[in-house]
């Protein structure tokens, strides 16, 4: 309190009037528009002493603002005029007050020490908290923004700052060093400090990080909002990181919640090149984190991990402002790199495969391709589970229904699409793994040719069948099980095929059906296998009639089906039977006969329609 009235009569402030003459508005605002029309070097003393003789004393004309709602002192100090801002400090003003750009928080961000001086002496606080939006627009949370009329969209300038970071803004430690000897008159011993080196690393203030190890050396290894000044430092110049692990910081130091590294924290939040990314990683590696290469953060990710989390984040330019993100060749390097610095263990970490985060991250298939060959090469398992407890086959593959429509893929990315999977099959995948809800390669392909059967456009139907027929016979030959029961509805891919028929619109799906079906034949699928049906059907003997639950080959319910719809029925050139002779030509005829003696014996006794 004592501190708050000494400021008060040291100020003088209370000794003006609270108005203005309408000259000495007048005056001000020629004296205003004077400065705004010239440069800062071309405004000499006498031009400006021929406005202020005729200002009479004991008026505020502090109050006197311009179109841009900025007064005179805060003119003066962005003018870097000494003698004008002495005249003003004369006849007294309340420098701590204003709603934005304070004088000594302009003076300490342009970097005048004879102004800060002349300010401090004339009882700026050095404490006083305030935005900054001099010189520019008004910010639009500021209170002078709506009669300005134009606002300013810099989001830096939305922040409430003392003087101290005003300076480390503008990165000018002489004048940092004189704001701390200031404060330190009102500072108490159980007063915490505020983190200024933190600060000066996350702004990248050069010279005030140098000044600020030797003057508040215990600040190297303090946390604050997260971070250490050594995580904040590794997104900067190289030097900065330098600089602080020669003057004692721990490079092994983590974030509080996230517990990231400093290597997780380069490859996520940097805004490098990779050539200057790659400059830092080597630095680190040779003081002391080359033993973190592998260590995950809080949701179990590894530097790999966060790599290819950040490729996938310059793929798609989120948050990334700068011109020239990484292309796919520097993440191939720094991938490279990374593994020839022993970061192999990552790729098949248990629960969060590096395989299945390229394949559920990275848009571009045939950067895919390359990634997934080179980390299958360092030692990666294809079947080890990513973070949702499916296969990265599966995660190649589940995109099909829903996320990555075939028609919207050109035939680039389809042939790299069936090169990864061919690639994965290749090492080992296994072609009848399942998720957690028991979905397989065989249900994705069969759901995603269910919805492209009835898709009007031609073109594009018999594009996706022939992509899907292929996938088909890559996962066959690398030992996909075309016998394994599909689901409980129906018990066998040759009966799930049969909804395709159901929902065929044009003869010509048909033969869509047809070679899916041929595609499963020719590698082992058996046309003879006995399914049970879920409807009972009408039996006889000799001397009675009654209900059977059937259990009858494919071939029956296909005939059952196809019987049904006349519109594939009335086709003239009979695609129908094509499906027909198939089944013919590789069932069992024992089995073959029996099948159409026991439709022809059913039939009979059905009543006619």
């Amino acid at each position: 309190m004592g501190a708050l009235i000494s400021s008060f009569f040291q100020t003088g402030g209370h000794l003006l009037s609270s108005g203005t003459s309408d000259a000495t508005r007048r005056l001000v605002l020629a004296l205003l528009d004077e400065m705004r029309s010239r440069e800062s070097t071309h405004i000499h003393w006498s031009a400006i002493e021929s406005f202020i003789v005729q200002i009479p004393k004991g008026e505020n004309i502090l109050t006197v603002v311009g179109p841009d709602n900025y007064n005179l002192l805060q003119r003066a100090i962005g003018f870097n005029c000494v003698e004008l801002v002495r005249w003003i400090l004369g006849r007294g003003c309340d420098l701590n007050r204003g709603v934005c750009s304070l004088p000594l928080h302009i003076a300490a961000l342009q970097g005048n020490e004879e102004i800060v001086e002349l300010l401090l002496k004339h009882g700026a606080r050095v404490d006083s908290e305030a935005r900054m939006c001099f010189p520019g627009p008004h910010n639009q949370v500021c209170e002078l923004c709506s009669s300005v009329g134009v606002a300013s969209t810099d989001r830096y300038s939305e922040r409430l700052q003392s003087a101290e970071y005003y300076a480390i803004d503008g990165d000018h430690s002489e004048i940092l060093e004189l704001l701390l000897a200031q404060g330190e008159d009102s500072w108490l011993p159980w007063q915490q400090k505020r983190p200024l080196l933190h600060l000066a690393c996350e702004r990248g203030a050069w010279n005030c990080v140098r000044f600020l190890v030797a003057e508040r050396s215990e600040e190297l290894n303090q946390c604050y909002d997260e971070y250490f000044p050594i995580h904040q430092a590794a997104l900067q110049d190289k030097k900065f990181l330098e600089l602080l692990i020669q003057c004692g910081a721990e490079v092994t130091a983590r974030t509080t919640t996230q517990q990231l590294t400093v290597l997780h924290v380069v490859l996520l939040l940097g805004k490098k090149s990779a050539q200057e990314t790659l400059a830092v990683l080597r630095v680190l590696q040779d003081h002391g984190c080359r033993e973190l290469i592998n260590e995950p953060d809080s949701l179990g990710n590894t530097p790999l991990h966060v790599l290819i989390v950040r490729y996938a984040l310059e793929e798609s330019r989120y948050g990334y402002q700068e011109p020239r993100p990484w292309t796919k060749w520097d993440m191939l390097h720094l991938v490279r790199y990374l593994l020839q610095s022993g970061a192999g263990p990552s790729i098949n970490r248990p629960g969060n495969s590096a395989l299945a985060c390229v394949l559920r991250h990275v848009r571009d298939w045939e950067f895919r391709y390359e990634l997934l060959d080179m980390l299958l090469q360092s030692g990666g398992d294809p079947n080890c589970v990513g973070r949702d407890g499916s296969a990265p086959l599966m995660v190649c593959l589940v995109p099909l229904i829903n996320k990555d429509p075939l028609h919207c893929l050109s035939h680039t990315k389809k042939v790299f699409y069936l090169n990864s999977v061919r690639l994965l099959c290749r090492h080992g995948a296994r072609p009848n793994c399942k998720t957690r809800s028991n979905l397989t390669p065989m249900h994705v392909l069969v759901f995603t040719a269910g919805e492209y059967i009835t898709l009007n456009r031609e073109g594009d139907k018999r594009s996706a069948f022939a992509f899907i027929r292929q996938l088909l016979t890559v996962l066959l030959q690398h030992g996909l099980d075309p016998n394994a029961r599909f689901s409980q509805r129906t018990q066998h891919i040759l009966l799930a095929l049969l909804d395709l028929v159901q929902n065929a619109r044009l003869p010509s799906d048909l033969e869509h059906v047809q070679a899916l079906t041929l595609a499963l034949l020719v590698h082992g699928a058996d046309p003879d296998v006995q399914i049970s049906s879920a409807e009972p059907v009408i039996c006889h003997s000799q001397s009675s009639v009654f209900l059977k639950k059937a259990c009858n080959q494919v071939l029956y319910y296909y005939i059952q089906l196809i019987i049904g719809k006349e519109e594939l029925l009335n086709d003239p050139e009979e695609r129908f039977a094509s499906l027909l002779w198939l089944y013919y030509d590789t069932m069992d005829h024992r089995k073959l006969y029996g099948c159409l003696k026991n439709f022809v014996g059913q039939a009979a006794l059905l009543p006619p329609a």
